[in-house]
Parts: structure tokens; C-alpha cells; sequence
């Protein structure tokens, strides 16, 4: 069940949809600048779809994830909401409520999980330098989500430990075009049962609001880009 339970946890890296271009203006960290958010977003909503037989699917059926974010006016993030239907295992739910603003932030989540079983949790963020940061569990020391940063606090890199052992390491990649992202790779490395297993989830970008945050993208799971796997779809809300 962990391990399931740690694919689930680490599917909004691939869908959040980091990197703001090659530069940013803002000098002050925010979360909003991990996520790669422009303009003032207040709320974003991502639906998740799954692509069979080619046919891209409109975002009026029933998604099998939906992410909920939302931000503060000066984009310190307040919840994240994560609803995974999956029919192979069921339905999960994580709820996440932070405190604090800037890099001096703590979230409880609440993790209602396929299963059944109901689990609680409190984390706390601990910078280790300027641009890397541990998300310490308040229950279990043991692991640790080790998450670094570029210069502009975007994306790069997420390591999950529990203590000194790698169970897996996401690394992101984002392509820009005219200062808006084109491509995200995504690169997973799983260590389970002394085995290596790598894994790529791409996403591109069809189409962006007038705040050129992208609102339709492609999934795919191979880096040849041979055939859709998922469309996410997604809404903004702005103050």
C-alpha cells in the first residue's frame, strides 16, 4: 500500500506544471513560483483525463484526478486538494492546509485513502540552503522529501528518502517558446525491491489563457511522444 500511496503523492509534480520562462521579476519566494504561475492567481483547478483509442476526451466527463490549488494574494499557497479515481485501485483523496507564508511553512493533510483507511500527518518545511528544502513528516522522521529549487525557485528536482535509502527521485525539465512553456519533461527513478525502474511523463502545451498559463495539455509516457495518454485540462481564477 505505500507504494501506491507514494505514486499518488508524487502525481502533482507531473501535473502541476512548473516554470514561469527564462526569468522572473519576483525576488521574494512564494510557492506560487514553483508551480510557475502567472499573474495573480487566486485559484488554479486541474482535471485529468485519460485518452483511449486516440479520441481526446472534453472536459465534461468524469476526470480520474482532479488538483484544487489556491494561492494568497502575494502567492503563498493555503490548500491543495487531490481527488484520484482509479479504477484499478479505487478512489483517494488528499487534503492539505498550510500555514505560514514565504519559505517558513507547515501544512496538515488529511489522506481519506482507497482503502479505506483514514491517515493524519503534519509536515513542516526545512530549508537546507537557499534553494533546497526537506518536507519533514512530524510523525515519522524516517522519510524525508528532499526538493530543489533553480535560481527563479522553479522546479527541479524531488528525492524521496526514507532514511539514508533512495526510493525515488523526480527530475523536471521545462521547455520554453516566446517565454511560455512549451514542454515538460518529467524523469522518475523508483527503487523498489533492489530493482531500477525509469519512467518519463511529457506534457505539452495546446493552449494557454490571456495570462499565457497553459489550459489544455497532452500527456504522454514515452519521450518519442508516439501517443497521447492523458489530457489535463485546466481553470484559473484570478484576484
Amino acid at each position: 500500500m505505500k507504494k501506491t500511496v507514494l505514486l499518488l503523492l508524487l502525481f502533482p509534480l507531473f501535473f502541476s506544471c512548473n516554470g514561469q520562462g527564462n526569468k522572473t521579476t519576483e525576488t521574494t519566494y512564494s510557492q506560487k513560483l514553483e508551480y510557475g504561475l502567472k499573474g495573480a492567481v487566486k485559484e488554479v483547478v486541474t482535471y485529468i483525463h485519460t485518452v483511449e483509442d486516440g479520441k481526446i476526451p472534453a472536459n465534461t466527463g468524469k476526470p480520474f484526478g482532479k488538483i484544487t490549488m489556491t494561492f494568497d494574494n502575494m502567492g503563498n499557497i493555503i490548500t491543495i486538494n487531490k481527488v484520484w479515481d482509479i479504477k484499478s485501485i479505487g478512489k483517494s483523496e488528499f487534503l492539505s492546509v498550510f500555514s505560514g507564508k514565504g519559505k517558513a511553512l507547515s501544512y496538515k493533510e488529511t489522506a481519506h485513502l482507497y482503502d479505506g483507511e483514514k491517515k493524519e500527518n503534519s509536515y513542516k518545511y526545512i530549508w537546507l540552503d537557499d534553494y533546497n528544502y526537506n518536507i519533514r513528516s512530524e510523525k515519522d522522521s524516517s522519510y524525508s522529501n528532499i526538493i530543489t529549487l533553480d535560481k527563479n525557485y522553479r522546479l527541479l528536482k524531488s528525492v524521496f528518502k526514507k532514511e539514508d535509502v533512495v526510493e525515488s527521485i523526480e527530475e523536471i525539465e521545462t521547455i520554453y517558446k516566446n517565454s511560455k512553456i512549451q514542454e515538460i519533461i518529467n524523469k522518475e527513478t523508483q527503487n523498489t525491491d533492489e530493482k531500477k525502474m525509469v519512467t518519463y511523463r511529457i506534457q505539452v502545451a495546446q493552449k494557454y489563457d490571456n495570462q499565457d498559463n497553459p489550459t489544455v495539455l497532452y500527456g504522454y509516457d514515452d519521450l518519442n511522444k508516439q501517443k497521447v495518454k492523458h489530457v489535463l485540462y485546466k481553470e484559473y481564477t484570478y484576484y
